[in-house]
C-alpha cells in the first residue's frame, strides 16, 4: 500500500508491502527497509530492524497521530486521497487543484482533455477499482490544465490522474 505522510510539514512517500505475518518491507523516502512489526496491543507496535528492537506508539489525535519512538514524539498526517479532496472542497478552492487516484485501478474513460473547462462535481475520468468503475470528479469550477492518464492506463493509489485550475 502508498501513503503519503505530512511530518513536519514535509511530504514523505511511504510504500509497505507485508511479505510474511509480521514481516513487512517499507520503502521511506526512496530508502527500503526490512522490518519485523509485532502489534503488542492496540496502539503499541515492536519493531525489530537492523538487530535493533524498538517499541513504537501511535495514538490517533484528530486528523492526525502523535507517534512516539524512542522517546521522541512527532505528530505524522497520513493523507488520504478522498480525504484531501473533502478537505480542500470545504475550504474553498483556490488555485490549481491534483486530482489523485483513490485507490489502485485501471482508467476505462477519460471524459474531458487538457484545455476542458469543467463545472464542480463534473467527472473528468472514469477509474474501475476492485471490478466497480467510479467517476473522479472535479471539485471545482475550472480548466483541466493537466491530464496525466490515458484509456487503458493502470494507476496506484495516490498517483496523478488531472489538475484543475
Amino acid at each position: 500500500m502508498k501513503y503519503t505522510a505530512i511530518i513536519d510539514g514535509e511530504p514523505l512517500a511511504i510504500e509497505l508491502r507485508r511479505l510474511q505475518p509480521t514481516i513487512i518491507e517499507a520503502q521511506i523516502g526512496g530508502r527500503k527497509y526490512l522490518i519485523d512489526a509485532i502489534t503488542v496491543e492496540p496502539g503499541v507496535y515492536w519493531f525489530i530492524w537492523n538487530n535493533r528492537s524498538m517499541e513504537i506508539s501511535v495514538v490517533a489525535n484528530g486528523d492526525s497521530y502523535a507517534v512516539s519512538l524512542e522517546g521522541r514524539g512527532v505528530e505524522v498526517e497520513i493523507v488520504n486521497a478522498r480525504r484531501a479532496l473533502r478537505r480542500a472542497a470545504q475550504h474553498g478552492l483556490t488555485g490549481a487543484i491534483e486530482l489523485r487516484a483513490p485507490m489502485p485501478g485501471k482508467i476505462v474513460k477519460v471524459l474531458l482533455g487538457e484545455g476542458a473547462e469543467v463545472q464542480a462535481n463534473q467527472g473528468i475520468v472514469v477509474m474501475e477499482a476492485m471490478k466497480m468503475q467510479n467517476e473522479i470528479r472535479s471539485p471545482k469550477k475550472g480548466i483541466v490544465k493537466k491530464l496525466r492518464v490515458k484509456e487503458s492506463a493502470a494507476v496506484n493509489a495516490g498517483d496523478l490522474l488531472a489538475v484543475v485550475e
